[in-house]
């Protein structure tokens, strides 16, 4: 089994990605109200379920991508995942005041996911481009 992976590395972690993403996503669609009452007066409802619809469409992008891998579709990915960071940061920095420490907690919590997700996708990329040269 974990050769499998070893050997599909990016294509794991992109499968990885897409179901957290969209599972992720489904739960902001489902409890949109619960998670904005939660976060603070921040994000509204309509808010949460404009991401989750977002975050639906981002899992299954990168579902498709971990059955047929492209580098431009990988770094996409990745750009994604820094500009989720920077709005993040940008959030945190900005909402101090109106976040609940659960809501806090909950971005940055998220933020540090995306961050490993990004980086898992580098390592990836840069295996697949040292195999390929090998």
């Amino acid at each position: 089994m974990l050769d499998v992976i070893k050997r599909n590395f990016l294509k794991s972690v992109l499968f990885a990605d897409g179901i957290l993403s969209a599972v992720a996503g489904a739960a902001f669609l489902g409890f949109s109200g619960l998670i904005a009452e939660l976060i603070g007066p921040v994000f509204t409802a309509g808010a949460i379920s404009g991401l989750g619809a977002v975050l639906v469409a981002w899992g299954l992008f990168h579902l498709a991508l971990s059955r047929r891998t492209s580098i431009g579709g990988v770094w996409g990915g990745i750009a994604g995942d820094a500009l989720w960071v920077l709005a993040s940061i940008a959030v945190l920095v900005s909402q101090w005041d109106a976040l609940t420490s659960l809501g806090a907690a909950f971005i940055v919590i998220a933020t540090v996911a995306v961050v490993d997700f990004m980086l898992l996708k580098m390592k990836g990329l840069s295996d697949r481009r040292r195999f390929a040269t090998a």
